[in-house]
């Protein structure tokens, strides 16, 4: 109270009744205008316009209310397709297995109704969380009794911290004057609100007692003004509990993905240990220069099909050295490809996957290693098996893999300056519109090696390696490669993710045990 005093006395009590003056017509301006109606002749069409006004709103209002079910009615039919609009969404680097949960979580959303869930109740709201996390639960330990208690006490702490800070900034930025306000202030705010909903109702009474005829007109006005903003409430409050449910439903799947690191370290912040280890078996330099995970492309397929070759055409001041014999690769080596001083990527050249210099347990480990694949084939090969062979068990390891995604796959294929007829060799070819047989030569071994190795028609990308003929490298190919690295940077982010968490539960076993060892070397002394 005092601090109240001294800041009216700052201001200034004069200045405030100047402000006051200043504006007491205007304040007063609604009230004679009431008086003046009131006493002129002009009441019965001031209350008729106002009749008027209210059941025209109310008309617009059903309109809106049989349009919505309109476009509801289509949804629901797949006649069109209406994105409701909402703050929180999947995260891009999530796994497809993520994202199937986050389907579920969205259709959960739309479910949500404020019919079925009181705003106003704590618990009923509570237990909307509940069943949100039961939903997220179910899909990761389907197998599972009670698969809300399948998490560690640690990650559930950081879940609610992580929430709260979230919301914590939320409320600072949109709500004015928030970082001012105190519980005890919105206690005595609501309850004024509880009183003057009391006294509101005296009013009316009293005014149904004197003045009947403009209670009346009253009355309508106020039934079809609520029911216009009670439904426009209702979408409001709609909204806030579909963006609860995606909200839990978002933490919910940090937390049950297995994959949530408890520090907050960017994963691809840190090289990790393979990308260290052929980093330094390069032969430009022995030096770590990178601080950060490079993306790594790795380049696969059979022996003798330009693997060596497409690296001097798509990176070519990399120089890896090729000859004409078969299986040229001894063994996988990388290279790097730097960029203003720093490591931008890990080209990985593999030895042919059809020899004894590639086990299988080797490809598999550079292939769940990888950020993208260039799968190299030759057109002028019919044995396609081999390759299909390979690719289907690429996919089969990243199926073993529910929390990874499967990289970008590109199949390049090699020696269309082979294709008949054979002498033809005369560049650009149009493949959509081939108007010649080496452009429709090409055109036909594109589409059988899309068809054969189950690779998108866009993803198989025709090259020419020769000595001066190089053709279709630097152009397509190059720019496919750009238009995939969101992809690749998503394949990144995983991998790296999933070493992180490798490291860290060690990192946390061995401070662990140092701690207990401490902890026991106390006592026993």
């Amino acid at each position: 109270m005092i601090s109240k005093i001294a800041l009216l006395r700052g201001f200034g009590v004069l200045r405030l009744l100047a402000m006051l003056l200043a504006a007491l017509p205007l304040l007063v301006l609604p009230i004679l205008g009431t008086i003046w109606i009131w006493l002129s002749d002009h009441r019965t069409l001031w209350l008729t316009a106002m009749g008027i006004c209210a059941v025209s709103g109310y008309a617009l209002h059903l309109l809106g209310s049989l349009l919505e079910r309109s476009r509801t009615g289509s949804l629901q039919a797949g006649k069109s397709r209406r994105v409701e609009p909402h703050a929180t969404s999947a995260d891009p680097n999530w796994s497809p297995r993520d994202g199937a949960c986050w389907d579920k979580v969205e259709e959960f959303a739309q479910r949500t109704s404020p019919k079925d869930w009181n705003t106003t109740d704590v618990q009923r709201i509570a237990q909307l969380g509940r069943d949100t996390l039961e939903v997220v639960a179910r899909h990761y330990k389907p197998e599972a009794e009670k698969p809300l208690l399948e998490l560690t006490i640690p990650h559930a702490l950081l879940i609610i911290e992580r929430a709260s800070r979230e919301l914590r900034a939320d409320i600072v930025r949109t709500i004015p004057f928030s970082h001012q306000l105190t519980m005890g202030f919105l206690l005595r705010i609501n309850r004024w609100r509880e009183m003057a909903q009391e006294y509101e109702k005296l009013y009316r009474l009293g005014r149904a007692v004197f003045s009947p005829y403009s209670a009346l007109f009253h009355e309508v006005r106020r039934n079809l003004g609520n029911s216009i903003a009670g439904y426009g409430l209702d979408n409001v409050k709609a909204w806030l509990l579909r963006e609860y449910v995606r909200k839990v439903g978002f933490y919910a799947i940090e937390l049950y993905s297995e994959k949530l690191l408890l520090s907050d370290a960017d994963p691809v912040a840190f090289v990790t240990s393979a990308s260290r280890q052929d980093i330094n078996r390069t032969v430009e330099q022995s030096d770590l220069s990178s601080t950060s995970e490079p993306l790594r492309i790795l380049i696969l397929g059979r022996a003798n099909v330009g693997k060596s070759s497409l690296i001097n055409a798509l990176f070519g001041r990399l120089q890896v050295v090729t000859d004409a014999l078969p299986g040229t690769t001894q063994a996988m080596r990388a290279y790097r490809l730097e960029r203003d001083g720093r490591d931008q990527a890990l080209i990985l050249d593999a030895p042919g996957c059809d020899t004894d210099l590639l086990p299988l347990k080797a490809l598999r480990r550079a292939v769940l290693d990888a950020d993208l694949i260039l799968w190299v084939a030759a057109a002028n090969r019919a044995d396609r098996q081999p390759d299909r062979e390979q690719l289907d068990r690429i996919r089969t390891w990243y199926a073993e893999h529910p929390s990874r995604s499967l990289p970008p796959l590109v199949v390049v294929l090699t020696y269309i300056d082979q294709l008949r007829p054979v002498r033809e060799w005369q560049p650009p070819y149009d493949l959509s519109n081939p108007d010649d047989p080496k452009a429709a030569s090409i055109a036909e071994a594109v589409q059988t090696v899309s068809r054969d190795l189950n690779i998108p028609l866009d993803l198989t990308i025709p090259v020419c390696l020769a000595q001066g003929r190089l053709y279709n490298v630097e152009d397509t190919l190059a720019a496919v490669i750009l238009e995939l690295q969101d992809e690749s940077e998503k394949a990144r982010f995983l991998r790296c993710l999933e070493a992180r968490k490798g490291e860290e539960f060690w990192g946390n076993v061995k401070q662990q045990l140092k701690t207990t060892g401490r902890m026991l070397g106390s006592i026993l002394r």
